[in-house]
């Protein structure tokens, strides 16, 4: 019996327009052939498991690139990526399938449409218009008419903090085999929703994300339905294909399908006022305060206007400032800002050298108040080495670690997302010595939020301020919640089919 051949490609990067740093070659980690297999990557673990679990299929893992959340990708990067991908997949095909792990929102300089479908077209470009694809997306994801004409199936992750990469990437090959063993033709249509809320409102652990995405089990088990899936949205990106999108794929029938999503989506929109921020919030001060209170730890810390994983720079020092002027600052580490000139000269420095720091003086993404303040280099290197499974990048750039009296800060020569506690230990952070932990996160990412006593949200400024409802819309379709004030709403104008 003849094998099916299965690529897997993907170019996974959540992009952060307003972010003043670019998404550069340097920025990315691309894995390539048997690194995928050998990475336990993200999605892409998933996507094997499914393939690899019956006889006469044959996966062919050519290329997957990504990156921590950050600026546009540049043009030349994203068409060097661009490139590779349809090089491999000429060379190496021909296919029966491919699946395509992206993200979602990809932003690309100077590209005036949805750049996933651009991906995704180039994908069909190499592979020809007969071969099925299927998109494997995180649910802070666009979806766009041109993108949906081009995927023959869609799954998107459905938790926020997210702990299910891995079968959603399941899902999406499994999704694909059907296709192929049943030589099925699905048919998917989205309604987009005029939401546009931050991911912080929308976790899947507390209502309403927590009761609408445990309904699309229920939709999937309709008669004739193959999936159905929430799109939360990126919405601080003003772009006409942002918002929020409900979608649902059936397994050959466009009239399933519109039903589907349209029921889903006014499921949603009877809900549109309870996505509201639900973990403990304070001001800068009260939370550090509140968490300098705190008897046992650990208490995490979120600077969520300056999130470096919602693609902010983590320039931002404000919040550490604030922490070094409390009258009896507790025994915490602020984690992940970036300061390549401080990293520099601080390694010349060497670990045990006292350093003068400017803090402010590398602010890029907003001006702040500067702190000249002396610490004590406690550790360092050239590069950051992470153990365990990582959902961004597995190497970091240059970093070092100040000692301020009770308070530990870490700098990096380009932003990190700290979201694990092999960040910590990787530095040589003893986390027992520390009972707040300060970092450049909105959420809580999974493996933080398990050994997480308390999690206090501060409402920070930055370039991913939650304040979203006095952002400047100017490209997204209007009206929408919150840039206009309520308004009827009903799914039927807003429906369009792949």
């Amino acid at each position: 019996m003849t094998s099916l051949r299965i690529a897997i490609v993907g170019l996974s990067v959540e992009c952060l327009i307003g972010s003043p740093l670019k998404t550069e070659q340097a920025d990315m980690q691309i894995y390539r052939g048997q690194q995928m297999v050998e990475g336990d990557l993200w999605m892409i673990r998933g996507i094997l498991q499914r393939l690899d679990e019956e006889a006469g299929i044959q996966p062919v893992p050519l290329m997957w690139s990504t990156a921590l959340p950050g600026g546009s990708l540049t043009a030349d990067n994203y068409a060097a990526l661009r490139r590779e991908t349809i090089d491999l997949l000429r060379q190496y095909g021909p296919f029966d399938g491919v699946v395509v792990a992206n993200h979602g929102a990809l932003e690309v300089d100077g590209l005036d449409i949805h750049p996933d479908a651009d991906f995704l077209e180039a994908v069909r470009e190499a592979v020809g218009p007969e071969i099925p694809l299927a998109a494997s997306l995180d649910l802070h994801g666009h979806m766009s008419q041109r993108f949906l004409e081009l995927a023959t199936v869609i799954s998107a992750l459905r938790t926020a903090p997210h702990r299910d990469d891995r079968e959603t990437g399941y899902r999406a090959a499994d999704q694909l085999l059907r296709v192929l063993r049943e030589g099925l033709a699905p048919r998917t249509v989205a309604v987009r929703i005029p939401i546009l809320i931050a991911g912080e409102a929308a976790v899947t652990t507390t209502e309403p994300g927590a009761g609408l995405y445990a309904s699309l089990p229920d939709y999937d088990a309709r008669e004739g339905i193959m999936e159905a899936n929430i799109l939360v949205g990126f919405a601080f990106n003003d772009v006409p294909w942002g918002g929020m999108t409900a979608i649902v794929t059936s397994d050959g029938d466009s009239a399933l399908a519109e039903r589907g999503a349209r029921d889903l989506a006014r499921d949603i929109w009877a809900r549109r006022h309870d996505f509201v921020l639900r973990m403990e919030t304070a001001t800068v001060t009260d939370g550090l305060q509140r968490a300098a209170a705190a008897t046992e730890g650990p208490v995490f810390v979120s600077d969520s206007g300056d999130n470096t994983t919602a693609g902010a720079p983590g320039d931002q020092t404000g919040v550490l400032q604030a922490l070094l002027a409390l009258s009896d600052p507790p025994h915490a580490v602020v984690a992940g800002i970036t300061a390549p000139e401080l990293v520099q000269a601080a390694l010349a420095a060497g670990t045990g050298a006292h350093i003068e720091v400017t803090l402010g003086q590398e602010h890029i993404s907003r001006p702040g108040t500067k702190k000249t303040v002396t610490g004590v280099i406690v550790g360092g290197g050239e590069e950051l080495r992470l153990s365990g499974f990582q959902p961004y990048r597995s190497v970091e750039a240059a970093w070092v670690a100040i000692r301020f009296g009770t308070v530990v800060a870490t700098f990096h020569a380009r932003p990190i997302g700290i979201t694990t506690p092999e960040h910590f230990d990787s530095m040589g952070l003893d986390r027992s010595a520390f009972t707040v932990f300060v970092l450049k996160l909105g959420y809580l990412h999974p493996r933080l939020e398990d050994v997480a006593r308390r999690h206090i949200l501060l409402l920070s400024e930055g370039t991913v301020s939650l304040d979203l409802e006095n952002r400047d819309w100017r490209h997204v379709t209007r009206p929408a919640l919150p840039a206009d004030p309520d308004f009827p709403w009903t799914p039927e104008a807003s429906s369009y089919a792949g």
